[in-house]
């Protein structure tokens, strides 16, 4: 089903990241270990009207309004607007984020993949990741394969990206949860200007502390 992902019963890769995080109530630290450089807050485009993904950038500049790494969704947006997609990074972004990961890590083809264990279509058997308030399924493989994961069954194929998935040289972890309409991004402070600092995906800088939600 997953065919370049190895589920894996032994899940000590993941201890360093159990030890690492926050309390429930850390902000961002609930989802992502401290110890790194920098961290940047990824908000998941929104569809419009036509269909067409806008940025949180886009909204705001229509209200007049300005967004940084706290800014909630609600504080920029009008009455026609829908809602970001919360607990999945868009399916057509992964791969750029992907290919932004791979130049900051030595071990792109040995990289680890959480999924929470609660989509109901995820064979949830078996050792867990334990964060606050969430435990993930384990997998091994490497960096690209984070978008195969998802629903696949004959004739469809629903992405999921993964929950969370940092590489084995652990030089920067990524938490997507399943509540949230932004993704988290922990690593070096190079690694956090190529993500904010280029046209292909919106980032802003984050702060271990921030607020979620």
């Amino acid at each position: 089903m997953l065919s370049r992902l190895r589920p894996l019963t032994d899940v000590s890769p993941a201890a360093w990241i159990e030890e690492g995080t926050g309390d429930f109530d850390s902000g961002v630290h609930a989802l992502l270990p401290g110890g790194f450089e920098a961290y940047a807050r990824l908000p998941h485009p929104v569809e419009s009207a036509d269909g067409r993904p806008l940025r949180w950038s886009e909204v705001a500049e229509r209200s007049g309004r300005a967004v940084g790494s706290r800014t909630r969704f609600t504080d920029i947006a009008g009455p026609e607007d829908g809602e970001p997609w919360a607990g999945s990074f868009p399916a057509e972004l992964l791969p750029v984020l992907c290919e932004i990961l791979a130049a900051h890590t030595t071990t792109p083809r040995q990289c680890y993949f959480g999924l929470w264990d609660g989509w109901g279509w995820l064979d949830a058997d078996g050792p867990k990741v334990h964060l606050p308030g969430r435990d993930y399924v384990l997998f091994e493989g490497p960096l690209d394969a984070a978008t195969e994961m998802g629903d696949r069954g004959e004739g469809y194929f629903f992405p999921q990206s993964p929950n969370l998935f940092w590489p084995a040289d652990r030089a920067w972890c990524v938490a997507t949860d399943v509540d949230l309409d932004a993704t988290y991004v922990g690593g070096s402070a190079r690694l956090v200007e190529d993500l904010t600092g280029g046209s292909r995906l919106e980032a802003l800088p984050a702060e271990l502390s921030d607020p979620l939600g």
